[in-house]
């Protein structure tokens, strides 16, 4: 953590921990040269089998949860959410340890046939090399690149079919009714 805001972030860290009935012990604030700062901190964390790494939000952990919660649960402050540890396979579970260039290479090629959305090893490997400038990742989405292509792709399972409502000129004409509303009030 960083910043303007860094002590009132810890304190909000330290009272989050305490309310949820953990037992504050330390909070890490990596070096800022380090090339993979939520490594570094979870690395600490299992040190001290820490039960869970509370963080004021998913920002400080380069917005992958997941790369926590293959070791311990991951508690948020702002929002507050508990992300629960759930381990996956080992060789698929996101490193314990600070990474190099050349262990996230070497990561990148015997996970070639992983999703970095689905392999934390993958994604932490990915966002490593992207940070240190190795990797400029795509502008578009697959589903962006292969419509421009011509081809087609099934749903995945989790996307949900877009929801149709109101059109904008009936939000507009409900909204200019709660405004003039608020005023006549007002």
């Amino acid at each position: 953590m960083s910043g303007a805001d860094t002590s009132r972030h810890a304190l909000a860290i330290e009272r989050h921990a305490e309310r949820l009935g953990y037992d504050y012990v330390y909070t890490v604030r990596p070096p800022e040269d380090r090339p993979d700062p939520v490594g570094y901190g979870l690395a600490i964390a299992l040190g001290m089998d820490a039960a869970a790494v509370v963080v004021y939000d998913l920002t400080t952990v380069d917005h992958s949860p997941a790369r926590v919660c293959d070791w311990c649960d991951l508690e948020t402050v702002c929002p507050p959410e508990t992300w629960a540890r759930s381990p996956i396979a080992p060789e698929h579970a996101g490193l314990p340890h600070p990474l190099t260039e050349s262990i996230a290479w070497r990561i990148m090629q015997q996970h070639k046939g992983c999703s970095a959305h689905r392999c934390p090893r993958k994604a932490a490997a990915f966002g490593f090399l992207v940070r240190a400038g190795k990797v400029v990742p795509p502008a578009r989405t697959l589903r962006e690149r292969a419509a421009a292509r011509g081809i087609r792709l099934d749903p995945i399972g989790s996307e949900l079919p877009v929801a149709t409502g109101a059109d904008l000129g009936t939000l507009l004409s409900v909204l200019d009714g709660l405004v003039a509303d608020m005023r006549e009030r007002g």
